[in-house]
C-alpha cells in the first residue's frame, strides 16, 4: 500500500473550511495563505527560498502495502531508452506522492538518473514564473546578472549529458489557478522536448497536462484504491501495538476499510486514532461523524485531513454553481449515476451537464466506471454533509426512478438485473422523500414494483414500515395491501411469528362470520393464504390445509379465480408432500379447470406437471403398505407357507385393487400363480398367471401412456414460457426418468440432454444440470450394448 504524502506546511486558518462560494479563495492562493500563516511570508512565491521547497519534500514513506505492481510498473517505463514521461493520476489522498517517491528512490531509476532526479512541490508554486523559480532552486543553478531565470533553466538542460528526472508533485495547483495554464502548458512543453529530460507528474485528474504523450500508472481514472489485504496491513502498521487480536478485532477493521473503500489517507488517519481510543470507540465515531475523524489532532492540511483535501479540490478545480449541485446529486446517490451519458439528461431534462460532469471528472471528485459516475466514501460522506443536495433535485431523482420502476422489463430476470443495478439509490430516494413528506410520485406504487423479487424484500420491507409510520393520510385499502405485503415478507424472511401477528391483525379487523363484501372476502382470502404459506414453511402440514381451505372458501366468495386456483394447486403439493397421492390427483385437475377458465397457461402447465409426477411415483404410503404385504407373501412361498402365502397375497392384491395400481395387482397373480404350481394346483396357476398378464399389460398401457400424455402437454404450454428454465428442465428430466423406466433408452437420452441444456443455459442452475449428467451415466450403465463379431 500507499501511504501518502502530498506535503504542504500543514497549519491553515479556520475559515478555509467555509471559504466554498469566496470566488478570491482559489487555487494556489490557497496554498500560499497557507504557507504565508508558517512563514510571515506575503503570498509572493519571489519570496519562497530553498529552504522552504526543502522542507516541502516528504521523506519516502516507511509504511508502503500493496502498491509494489504500480512501482515496478513506473520504474520500467521511467528505465527503458530515451525521455519517458509518467503521469501518476487520482484524488487526493490516494497516495500520488508516495508512489512517486518510491518510484524514485528505486534502485534502477537511481542508476539510471545518477543524482540527477529533482522533485517539485508545486503546490507552492502558482503560475509557469514561480515554477521556474522553484527549478532554479531545487537544482541549485547559479544566476548570472545577465540571464533571465528562464535561461539558466534551459541552458541547464540542454547541457545535460546524462538522464535527467523531474517530477512535478502536486501539479494541479499550477495547471489549475487564474489563467496561467497556457504559460504553464507551453513550460512544461519545452522542458519535455529536451532529450535527456524525463518526467514524473503528479495530480487530481484522470489525464496529464498538455500535448504529452503521458504513460499512465493504474486504470483509466488513475491510480485505484487499495486492496482489501494489504489495505488492512497497513493499517496494523500505523495502529501498532495498540490492537488486540481477536477474531471480532479482525471483523472490525476489515469492516471500517470497507467503508472506508480502502482510500489509503483515510486508512492512515482513521488507523492512528487506535492510539488513543479503541478499535470499537473509532467504529462508532465514523458511524456518526464520518469524515471528521478522518483528522489527525492538529490544525489540517493535505496530509492532516480527509476533509480539508476534499475541499482542496473543490475550491481548485473552481466547482461551484450547477457543477457544485450535480456534485452534490451524485454524492446523495449511494450507487452514483449508472450510464450517466443517456440518464443523466432524463433525471434533469432540459438541462445539458456534460460540461459539469468534465470539470468534476478533471478534479477527481468522481471517476467514471462502466458508464457510472461514482465516488469514494470518504469524498461522499464529506460532500454529502458540507454541500447537501437541493430539494428540488431529489424530486427531479424520484420522477426518474418512478419512471424506471413503470419501465422495468416484462421478462423477470432482465428486470431483477436491472432494479439491482439502481437499489440503492431507489431506496435511498424514496426513504429520503417519505421521511420529508416530499414525495412527488406514489411511493406505494414503487414498493408494488418489488413484487416477486425476493433478492429486494429487505428494502420494500423498510420503505412499507416509513410507509405506515409516516403517511397520516393512507387509504385504508392502501394500508391493508401494505400489511399483507409486510407480512408475506416477513414470512419469506423466517420471522414466521412476526408475520403471523400481522395476518391476524389484519384478518382480525374483519367480521368473517357475517355479510362481507367480495373486497372484503379477497382480503380474508389472502389472510388465510399467507398463514398457509406460514405453517407449510415450518412444515406444519394440517394446519397449512386447514388455513389454505380457508382461504379458498373466501377467494370463491370473492370471484378471485386466481387466487382460487393458486391455493388449489398448493394444496395438491401438499397432499404430494405427504404421499397423499390420492387426494393430490383430484385437487390438481380442478386447479387447471381454473387455470385454463382465466386463461393462465403457466399455471395449467405447472398443474399437468405435478400430474405427471403424480402418476409417475404412483400412490405413496398406501403402495408401501401393499408391497410390504406381497414382500411377506414372498416370504411365506419361501418358506414353504404356501397357505400363509397365498393369505398376504390376496391382501396385497386387494390394497394394490383399492389403490387402482395395476401393475402391484399384475404381480400378486403372478405370486398366487406360483404359490397355486406349487400346490400343485395347476389349472388355477394358469388362469391366475393369464389374468396376471393381462393386468401387466393394461398397466403398461394406462399407467405410462397418462404419465406421458401429461408431461406431454406440461411441455407444449411451457414452451411459452421460456424464462421458466427450472421448470421446463426438472419437467424433461421427470419424462426422461420415465421412459428409463419403459425401458426405451433412446428417448430417455434425449429427455436427459434436452433438460441438461435447458438448466446449461440458465447459468444459475448447475447443481440441476449435474444431475442430468449423472442420469445419463446411470443409462450408460443400464442401457444395453450391442456387440459386433466378425
Amino acid at each position: 500500500m500507499h501511504i501518502p504524502v502530498e506535503r504542504i506546511p500543514t497549519s491553515t486558518s479556520s475559515h478555509f473550511f467555509t471559504g466554498a462560494q469566496n470566488n478570491d479563495f482559489r487555487g494556489a492562493t490557497i496554498t500560499n495563505q497557507i504557507i504565508n500563516q508558517d512563514s510571515g511570508l506575503s503570498s509572493n512565491t519571489k519570496n519562497i527560498t530553498g529552504d522552504m521547497i526543502a522542507s516541502a519534500i516528504p521523506a519516502v514513506p516507511l509504511v508502503f502495502k500493496g502498491r509494489e505492481d504500480l512501482v515496478e510498473q513506473g520504474v520500467n517505463i521511467l528505465c527503458q531508452q530515451g525521455p519517458r514521461f509518467l503521469a501518476i493520476l487520482g484524488a487526493g489522498g490516494m497516495g500520488k506522492t508516495s508512489l512517486a517517491l518510491h518510484i524514485m528512490s528505486s534502485a534502477l531509476v537511481k542508476k539510471k538518473f545518477a543524482g540527477r532526479s529533482y522533485f517539485i512541490p508545486c503546490e507552492l508554486f502558482e503560475d509557469a514564473d514561480s515554477l521556474i523559480q522553484g527549478l532554479v532552486h531545487v537544482m541549485k543553478l547559479t544566476m548570472p546578472e545577465n540571464k533571465s531565470k528562464y535561461e539558466v533553466l534551459f541552458d541547464y538542460l540542454e547541457a545535460a549529458q546524462g538522464d535527467l528526472l523531474i517530477v512535478f508533485d502536486n501539479f494541479e495547483t499550477p495547471w489549475n489557478y487564474g489563467d496561467s495554464r497556457n504559460s504553464v502548458k507551453n513550460l512544461l512543453e519545452k522542458i519535455a522536448n529536451f532529450r535527456e529530460v524525463s518526467s514524473i507528474v503528479t495530480m487530481r485528474g484522470p489525464d496529464g497536462p498538455g500535448d504529452i504523450s503521458w504513460k499512465k500508472l493504474g486504470d483509466k481514472s488513475g491510480i485505484p484504491t487499495l486492496s482489501p489485504v494489504p489495505a488492512k496491513e497497513a493499517f496494523k502498521a500505523f495502529a501498532g501495538d495498540n490492537l488486540q487480536s481477536s477474531d471480532e478485532t479482525e471483523y472490525q477493521i476489515d469492516s471500517l476499510l470497507s467503508q472506508l473503500e480502502y482510500v489509503p489517507l483515510g486508512i492512515r488517519l482513521s488507523a492512528q486514532h487506535v492510539k488513543r481510543v479503541p478499535l470499537q470507540a473509532l467504529i462508532k465515531m465514523w458511524e456518526k461523524d464520518k469524515t471528521s475523524i478522518l483528522t489527525e489532532p492538529r490544525k489540517p492540511g493535505r496530509l492532516t485531513s480527509v476533509s480539508f483535501s476534499i475541499e482542496l479540490s473543490v475550491q481548485i478545480f473552481r466547482i461551484e454553481g450547477r457543477t457544485l449541485e450535480l456534485l452534490s446529486v451524485i454524492s446523495f446517490l449511494p450507487d452514483g449515476i449508472l450510464f450517466w451519458v443517456e440518464n443523466l439528461n432524463r433525471m434533469f431534462p432540459g438541462e445539458v451537464l456534460s460540461f459539469n460532469v468534465s470539470t468534476l471528472l478533471d478534479s477527481s471528485l468522481i471517476y467514471c466506471q462502466n458508464e457510472q459516475l461514482k465516488m469514494l466514501a470518504p469524498v461522499r460522506e464529506y460532500i454529502h454533509s458540507k454541500y447537501p443536495i437541493a430539494q428540488v433535485d431529489i424530486d427531479q431523482l424520484e420522477i426518474f426512478y418512478a419512471q424506471f420502476l413503470q419501465d422495468l422489463p416484462n421478462n423477470k430476470m432482465e428486470a431483477q438485473h436491472s432494479l439491482q443495478l439502481h437499489i440503492n439509490n431507489i431506496e435511498k430516494i424514496y426513504k429520503s422523500q417519505i421521511s420529508s413528506g416530499h414525495s412527488k410520485t406514489s411511493s406505494i406504487s414503487a414498493v408494488k414494483a418489488f413484487k416477486g423479487f425476493s433478492r429486494f424484500h429487505s428494502v420494500s420491507m423498510n420503505l412499507i414500515d416509513l410507509i405506515l409510520e409516516k403517511d397520516k393520510d393512507i387509504q385504508k385499502d392502501d394500508e391493508v395491501d401494505l400489511k399483507l405485503m409486510r407480512t408475506f415478507r416477513l414470512q419469506w424472511m423466517g420471522r414466521f411469528h412476526d408475520a403471523e401477528a400481522q395476518a391476524m391483525s389484519v384478518k382480525e379487523c374483519l367480521n368473517e362470520g357475517g355479510n362481507i363484501s367480495q373486497s372484503e372476502a379477497d382480503i380474508l382470502g389472502r389472510c388465510f393464504d399467507i398463514l398457509h404459506n406460514i405453517y407449510y414453511a415450518q412444515v406444519q402440514y394440517e394446519k397449512a390445509i386447514t388455513m389454505n381451505l380457508q382461504a379458498q372458501k373466501y377467494f370463491k366468495q370473492s370471484e378471485n379465480q386466481w387466487a382460487q386456483a393458486n391455493s388449489m394447486r398448493w394444496l395438491g403439493n401438499i397432499y404430494y408432500m405427504q404421499h397423499r397421492y390420492k387426494e393430490a390427483s383430484e385437487m390438481f385437475p380442478e386447479a387447471q379447470q381454473l387455470f385454463q377458465q382465466i386463461g393462465n397457461e403457466l399455471g395449467v402447465a405447472e398443474c399437468l406437471k405435478m400430474l405427471g409426477d403424480i402418476s409417475k411415483a404412483g400412490l405413496g404410503n398406501q403402495l408401501r403398505a401393499a408391497e410390504c404385504l406381497w414382500s411377506l407373501g414372498e416370504v411365506y412361498r419361501k418358506q414353504e407357507k404356501y397357505d400363509e402365502a397365498f393369505e398376504m397375497t390376496l391382501k396385497a392384491q386387494k390394497q394394490f385393487e383399492g389403490i387402482g395400481l395395476k401393475r402391484g395387482v399384475a404381480d400378486c397373480l403372478r405370486l398366487l400363480g406360483i404359490i397355486c404350481e406349487h400346490q400343485a394346483q395347476y389349472d388355477e396357476a394358469i388362469d391366475i398367471l393369464s389374468n396376471a398378464q393381462i393386468q401387466y399389460q393394461s398397466f403398461l398401457e394406462g399407467q405410462y401412456e397418462k404419465a406421458k400424455e401429461a408431461f406431454i402437454k406440461a411441455l407444449e404450454l411451457l414452451k411459452g414460457f421460456p424464462g421458466e428454465k427450472y421448470l421446463i428442465g426438472h419437467t424433461l428430466l421427470e419424462f426422461g426418468h420415465l421412459f428409463s423406466n419403459i425401458k426405451d433408452f433412446a428417448e430417455a437420452r434425449r429427455k436427459y440432454e434436452e433438460a441438461k441444456d435447458t438448466f446449461d443455459s440458465h447459468g444459475q442452475l448447475k447443481n440441476q444440470a449435474d444431475k442430468c449428467s449423472e442420469a445419463l451415466a446411470e443409462l450408460d450403465e443400464a442401457e444395453p450394448t450391442v456387440s459386433i463379431s466378425i
